[in-house]
């Protein structure tokens, strides 16, 4: 597997810290607002962090990281590389060592998964990897849709969280202080990237900033982005949308669904690939995890036809207060 050291990423807005992919501090790239830049060392986004030894968790929080907001699902929790975790929230007894580095090095968690267990069933599985597969952006388009459906509790808590930090430079408040949050799922790409999506365009910065910073995740995941791609071309998954590519066969959810829940497809000998249409599956994997403007643009029309823009889906499936969103406004913004 290739390292961050083989692809240097730029700094800022990335913090190149070991074992941990595509970190960065949002506010750090340029997304002005009409009332001001946005507020750094806040606003945290990363991939999966349980690869994370105590120095690593040390320099996270040096960075200024306080609170760590988990979206991932309890089986992508446990089936993470630091071993099964029987409670996602980490409150048992026996904590795994990545959650116990975490508190060693001061830094708090909190589990607010995206989708619930039933969410990752086969079939819901299933029906996320066909929309991923399209060629065109409504794909992902799609995908977010079902993303911002299920998510308002889990981003209701984060914006609480930030729309109740103490104000820099109010009484009390320390600069050197650690109060950031640190967002996460599994790549820091879809349920992280509609998250700021959202949060940015409440903000009022333009979408065009918005998708440009979301589409530096391809820079942050490029490192491992082989890895991930060959490890989806293994999967029941795709060796079916690659037969059915071969055969001209439409591919059902249903029977993606039954492949991926039984965990195979055929004997490699079985199953002859032609080169062609290898390569229309890498692409496929390819569109899977990456992370282009497009992609975003589109996402944020749809929410102004489906959920009347940001501020009210904010207002209406996270159930934000006219209260929440001014404090939103005053913690994250920088005024002129």
């Amino acid at each position: 597997m290739t390292t961050p050291s083989d692809h240097p990423l730029p700094t800022p807005p990335f913090h190149p810290i070991p074992n941990i992919a595509n970190l960065r501090d949002a506010a750090l790239y340029p997304l002005p607002t009409p009332l001001g830049k946005l507020r750094t060392n806040l606003l945290f986004r990363s991939a999966d962090v349980s690869s994370l030894t105590l120095s690593g968790w040390e320099a996270v929080h040096a960075l200024g990281v306080a609170h760590v907001f988990d979206l991932r699902s309890k089986p992508e929790v446990e089936r993470s590389p630091a071993g099964s975790v029987s409670d996602p929230e980490g409150s048992a007894a026996q904590k795994p060592e990545w959650i116990d580095a975490m508190d060693k090095a001061g830094v708090q968690r909190t589990w607010v998964p995206v989708f619930a267990e039933k969410d990752y069933s086969p079939e819901g599985l299933a029906g996320r990897y066909a929309k991923y597969m399209a060629e065109s952006v409504e794909g992902f388009v799609q995908a977010y849709r079902d993303i911002l459906a299920s998510g308002g509790k889990a981003y209701r808590t984060i914006f609480l969280y930030l729309a109740n930090l103490p104000v820099s430079g109010a009484e009390g408040s320390e600069e050197t202080t650690a109060r950031g949050a640190l967002i996460h799922c599994t790549a820091g790409k879809d349920r992280t990237g509609v998250f700021f999506g959202i949060l940015f365009d409440f903000l009022g910065v333009s979408r065009e900033a918005i998708a440009e910073e979301y589409n530096l995740t391809e820079l942050g995941l490029r490192h491992i982005r082989e890895d991930v791609v060959a490890r989806l071309l293994q999967s029941p998954g795709f060796k079916k949308y690659m037969l059915s590519l071969m055969t001209g066969e439409e591919l059902s959810k249903e029977d993606l669904a039954k492949l991926i829940e039984k965990g195979d497809v055929q004997d490699e000998e079985e199953l002859v690939i032609s080169p062609e249409v290898r390569e229309k599956g890498r692409q496929a994997a390819l569109r899977m995890v990456g992370a282009r403007k497009e992609s975003m643009l589109a996402t944020l029309e749809m929410v102004d036809r489906e959920f009347g823009g940001s501020e009210k889906y904010m207002r209406t499936v996270c159930g934000l207060s006219d209260d929440d969103l001014d404090k939103l406004r005053t913690v994250l913004v920088v005024e002129k």
